[in-house]
């Protein structure tokens, strides 16, 4: 079983359709069993870069199923800063262009994958004392995160359970920046929900590993951006997430610009699986 990952896209100034390309064509050049994108389609979540994210999301579509939440760049906060307005505009063109569930469930022989919103803007759940933290921090609350744990206890037995959510939820290497309000519980609780890989984004930087809690333990997939908006000079970057009945490994597979294409790298961590793979067709 075979799951690709991608994130931070930036249709708007930083997209850069090469680095799209590219991994639209190791989309289409082999099977998986889904796709996720992990948030940040558009930059300034206006319409028109809605509406050229949402020709790339068909165009993944085409491959392999596709399970997408919304990033902080997807979220119109200034329609509802802190509390005040109307909340429902925050998420209007996202809805409009490419998805009406903002925490969707994707539910596929042997493999459950579970969305959480965290791109809140301004709102209280991902508010901070720190003004520099205001547009950009991401929250879950504690509703949000006992229905995504419920939502995986309801995968099939055997089951590869996949959580996906935009910000990072451990502390960046390079930013040094934790990407949830409330980083250290939120952090535990989704450690405790029993799924095998959490897919984030946000940070642009891929990284792939495994994460211990007193809680519980998963397999971390960060995937770097597909944007110029990389960090500390490091290339553009996807993941790809492969699991057999014993094992579930997670590599980051960078853009090469000479090329054109993304090839494995040497960015790989593997998480022993649970419980076996579903014997489902």
């Amino acid at each position: 079983m075979r799951v690709l990952h991608v994130s931070d896209i930036h249709c708007g100034r930083p997209f850069r359709e090469a680095h799209v390309a590219a991994a639209l064509d190791v989309a289409r050049r082999s099977a998986w069993r889904a796709i996720v994108i992990s948030g940040d389609l558009s930059q300034r979540a206006r319409p028109v870069e809605f509406a050229a994210a949402r020709d790339i999301v068909d165009q993944f579509r085409a491959a392999a199923p596709v399970l997408v939440v919304p990033g902080n760049h997807d979220a119109a906060w200034w329609h509802a800063p802190f509390g005040y307005g109307d909340f429902a505009r925050v998420h209007a063109e996202y809805r409009a262009h490419i998805a009406d569930d903002l925490e969707p469930t994707l539910r596929l022989p042997g493999l459950s994958i579970v969305g959480l919103n965290s791109a809140w803007g301004t709102n209280p759940p991902a508010l901070t004392w720190y003004p520099r933290d205001w547009r950009v921090k991401g929250g879950l609350t504690i509703a949000q995160l006992a229905r995504a744990r419920q939502r995986l206890a309801d995968s099939p037995a055997g089951d590869l359970r996949l959580l996906v959510v935009h910000h990072n939820v451990v502390r960046g290497r390079l930013s040094h920046r934790w990407g949830l309000a409330r980083p250290q519980a939120t952090l535990d609780a989704i450690a405790g929900m029993g799924a095998d890989v959490v897919c984030t984004g946000h940070d642009h930087e891929e990284r792939v590993e495994v994460v211990e809690r007193p809680t519980g333990r998963f397999l971390l997939s960060a995937a770097n951006t597909l944007s110029s908006r990389m960090r500390g000079h490091r290339p553009s970057a996807l993941n790809v997430i492969e699991a057999t009945a014993s094992q579930v490994t997670a590599t980051a597979w960078c853009y090469d610009d000479v090329a054109g294409v993304f090839t494995p790298g040497s960015t790989t961590a593997t998480y022993g699986r649970r419980v076996p793979v579903s014997s489902r067709p």
